[in-house]
């Protein structure tokens, strides 16, 4: 009996120990994005949960605000900045205030397909692109699609650069977009997303967006009528980590954290360019009016004072990336 009461005693003894010493705690990775359930920043973001789930399972709750639950992209790159939020899938234009080199990928007419952006953003170019993130505190993990830009409005079918002239269209927070819209004559609005009120207010006349973007975003249904295929500047999208919160992390889990990154991106790379034709289609059956061949030509020769304007490490960035696409 002696025995038994002893026995008994230490597996009391154990399971106090046990109840007193908590489990390792979870670690919460909160990623902030702008737009709602159906884009592909919340797409993207998916597929990065499932792989840090996959690879490191139970040790840490990745979790997704979307629809700018947590602000506009300019204020999730701040709290990227301070530690209290850790990763985001961002839009290049605003992040063109923190890595002012970032605009080289936002100049009009330089890029003319997806095999040219991959061909960049996938090689040399991209990858010193991503490392200045790091001076910003910052990180930048990968490159994926928004897709190519195109312009909407509820005025009129928009041909020709005089079409838009005093238009005014919303434009991300971002001086080289703004300084294209002057360039063309239009009167360029800079305003965070979602502009759904916006446009349906009539404040605003048109905005310009990837196809993705206005499909997923039913901005037909916001009173856009009309829609011109413009793809005046490629929409590049990032995976951004807070540096304070990738640098801490273990050299093991830094290394999933990168991996889950790029396969999410080529994941959200597949999402757009898969997608365009038919969310193109479907956005005709629905009644909007498409422009298929604006003149192009007279908005790039619009559009050429902005390159006249580039100057230092922007102005370099973009001589290479024409030398790389020759």
């Amino acid at each position: 009996m002696k025995f038994i009461s002893r026995s008994l005693s230490g597996l009391a003894f154990a399971a106090s120990l046990a109840f007193a010493w908590p489990a390792q705690a979870v670690e919460k990775v909160n990623i902030g994005v702008v737009t709602g359930p159906t884009f592909v920043h919340t797409i993207a973001s998916q597929k990065f949960k499932e792989e840090v789930d996959r690879a490191l399972p139970g040790k840490y709750d990745v979790v997704i605000h979307h629809s700018a639950a947590l602000g506009s992209e300019t204020q999730v790159l701040q709290q990227l900045q301070l530690g209290t939020v850790q990763m985001s899938v961002c839009t290049t234009g605003p992040i063109e205030a923190f890595v002012p080199e970032i605009k080289a990928l936002e100049l009009p007419f330089l890029f003319s397909s997806y095999e040219a952006t991959d061909k960049v953003l996938d090689g040399p170019i991209g990858q010193d692109l991503l490392k200045r993130f790091d001076k910003a505190g910052l990180v930048g993990m990968h490159f994926l699609d928004n897709g190519f830009r195109n312009l909407t409005n509820s005025r009129q079918p928009v041909k020709n650069p005089d079409d838009v002239k005093g238009m005014k269209i919303r434009t991300m927070e971002s001086p080289t977009h703004l300084a294209i819209w002057r360039a063309i004559g239009a009167n360029p609005t800079p305003m965070a997303w979602p502009i759904t009120t916006q446009l349906q207010q009539g404040v605003l006349d048109g905005q310009e967006n990837p196809i993705s973007v206005i499909s997923a975003g039913k901005l037909n249904e916001a009173g856009q009528k009309y829609l011109s295929l413009t793809r005046h500047v490629y929409s590049a999208l990032v995976f951004v980590g807070s540096k304070a919160f990738i640098d801490k992390l273990p050299a093991t889990d830094r290394k999933v954290f990168m991996d889950a990154a790029k396969v999410a991106a080529q994941a959200g790379r597949r999402f757009v360019r898969d997608n365009e034709a038919s969310q193109l289609a479907a956005l005709k059956t629905a009644g909007m009016q498409v422009v298929d061949a604006p003149d192009l030509a007279a908005f790039r020769a619009k559009t050429e004072p902005v390159y006249a304007s580039l100057s230092g490490d922007a102005k370099k960035i973009v001589e290479e990336i024409r030398k790389t696409l020759k």
